[in-house]
């Protein structure tokens, strides 16, 4: 369990008192929140309405503030994003992985991306999204979902989101730093308003933090970025 940011009913993301650049205000928050226990609700789609009661969180040294908690209902495979109320959310639809076809698609697609951006359409996890009736794709490459060790010289690490039209990868978003951040998708949230959201973590080998992508005039946008640690 880790604290990733406050939510208004409107869908503002808000950053914690506590995070990157925001160091000095961490000991009140682990007196006023991270010392107490917690009971969330998981609203993303991997163990929808399961419960999570969190257990009281000490602030490490490196002002790392994950702790563990215990949940019961639907079983979560990976990871859920979840909330102290559930009430501003709607069911949110999983990312969907591909099938044979549509993964030779877009690979095939990807193609054209080397050696411009990418180095090898290998090792590469491919999902579908949707965000606000807006159908896209999410191309990752973290090492901590495939199970490999990075190797600088071979493989980078890879975020990416687009679409696809008439056997063209559009690219929406592409994460610059391939060298030593590894971006990974958490899960989607959806609002009863209708907003959409993708929750991924970051981590290089000195910090680790959270990104929220939805929506924004039309367009895709990187929402929020914050909470997590860095030592």
């Amino acid at each position: 369990m880790e604290p990733l940011a406050r939510l208004t009913p409107s869908g503002e993301w808000k950053r914690l008192p506590c995070g990157i650049g925001q160091l000095k205000a961490c000991p009140k928050f682990a007196h006023e929140y991270l010392n107490k226990p917690h009971t969330y609700t998981v609203v993303s789609a991997d163990g929808q309405g399961a419960t999570i009661h969190a257990a009281p969180t000490t602030l490490s040294e490196c002002y790392i503030y994950s702790g563990t908690g215990t949940y019961s209902g639907a079983p979560i495979r990976k990871s859920a994003i979840a909330a102290s109320s559930a009430e501003l959310f709607a069911d949110s639809a999983a990312l969907q992985h591909l099938d044979k076809a549509d993964t030779m698609a877009i690979r095939k697609a990807l193609a054209r991306l080397v050696p411009k951006r990418l180095d090898t359409t290998k090792e590469l996890q491919l999902f579908a999204l949707r965000l606000e009736g807006q159908d896209m794709f999410v191309v990752q490459r973290a090492f901590a979902e495939i199970d490999i060790t990075p190797d600088p010289g071979r493989l980078k690490f890879i975020f990416a989101i687009g679409t696809l039209d008439r056997g063209r990868f559009n690219l929406l978003h592409w994460k610059q730093n391939s060298d030593d951040e590894e971006e990974r998708v958490l899960g989607t949230i959806r609002l009863k308003s209708g907003r959409d959201f993708l929750i991924t973590t970051v981590s290089n080998p000195e910090s680790q933090s959270f990104r929220v992508y939805g929506i924004r005039d039309g367009h895709l946008a990187l929402i929020y970025s914050g909470g997590g640690a860095s030592c």
